[in-house]
């Protein structure tokens, strides 16, 4: 029976379009869900009981993170799972973080390892390959923080707790103990020619992830800049060298897209100092 009321004629075409409409972008936005993926990493470096701000955050600070994120749902991923969401589109859990530490501090061994364990959640190490071991810088006898040895290495590694990963064999130089006044990061000397800055970029990077790979019998597939610093020279060298993941120290989410391996470059983390637990949270909370 057809209806006589021009605004029922009228009004369930209209329907019929926004209903179309709506599920196509219901559609629309699963799609990109399954497609794209927005992870949150964490830049933490020494701990220690007292915390000084900067690069080293105080224990009880750390522990009140790794509590926070668990109980606000996040759940630790693998620098693997990131590889494997891209290369093969394999689901991430829903609120997936990832847990890094940057130069391979005894703290992170002494402290970072059971706290992790203990919480069952999973983190990344990147290891100065020159500085494991030592409490002195290089062969000047002048003390840094001790770093953590190949030996605890093993043990980390073993676990499946820890991922030990590359940054740099020697170019995390501190220049005021240089004497030539060292190299800032990974970035090319001010004589050098490009063959001469691909070549020590090459040596320095392919010592670093041997000592790495016979350590833990494990392929290094991720390198993180010293102090973010990088160039176009250094991605083509990892890409040569089959590193599929770096990362910067730029603060924003990894954008991972499912079939797009550069998305997996030159990737931010949110570097970790004493701030509280709500102020992280806030902080990695998707926009």
């Amino acid at each position: 029976m057809k209806t006589k009321n021009p605004f029922v004629r009228i009004a369930i075409p209209v329907f019929l379009i926004c209903m179309l409409i709506a599920g196509a972008a219901v559609w629309k936005t699963v799609q990109y869900r399954n497609s794209h993926a927005d992870v949150p990493v964490l830049l933490y470096h020494h701990i220690d009981a007292q915390g000084e701000g900067g690069s080293t955050i105080q224990t009880e600070t750390f522990l009140s993170h790794l509590d926070a994120l668990e109980q606000a749902g996040y759940t630790t991923i693998t620098l693997d799972q990131m590889i494997d969401f891209v290369q093969n589109g394999t689901k991430l859990p829903k609120k997936p973080v990832v847990i890094t530490f940057d130069d391979g501090y005894l703290s992170n061994y002494e402290i970072a390892f059971p706290a992790l364990a203990e919480r069952n959640m999973k983190a990344t190490i990147f290891v100065i390959g020159v500085s494991a071991g030592k409490d002195t810088y290089k062969d000047t006898g002048k003390s840094i923080l001790p770093h953590f040895s190949y030996e605890q290495a093993r043990e980390m590694v073993a676990s499946g707790v820890i991922s030990l990963q590359t940054h740099t064999y020697d170019m995390h130089q501190y220049q005021p103990f240089e004497p030539d006044g060292g190299r800032e990061g990974v970035l090319s000397l001010e004589h050098e020619t490009k063959e001469q800055y691909l070549e020590a970029l090459r040596n320095d990077f392919q010592r670093g992830i041997r000592e790495l790979e016979t350590v833990t019998h494990e392929p290094v597939i991720a390198l993180a800049y010293p102090f973010g610093a990088h160039s176009s020279e250094s991605e083509q060298i990892c890409d040569e060298l089959g590193i599929p993941i770096t990362f910067t120290i730029e603060s924003k989410h990894a954008g991972l897209v499912k079939g797009e391996p550069d998305s997996l470059r030159l990737l931010g983390r949110y570097y970790m100092d004493d701030m509280s637990a709500e102020e992280l949270l806030e902080m990695i909370k998707k926009q």
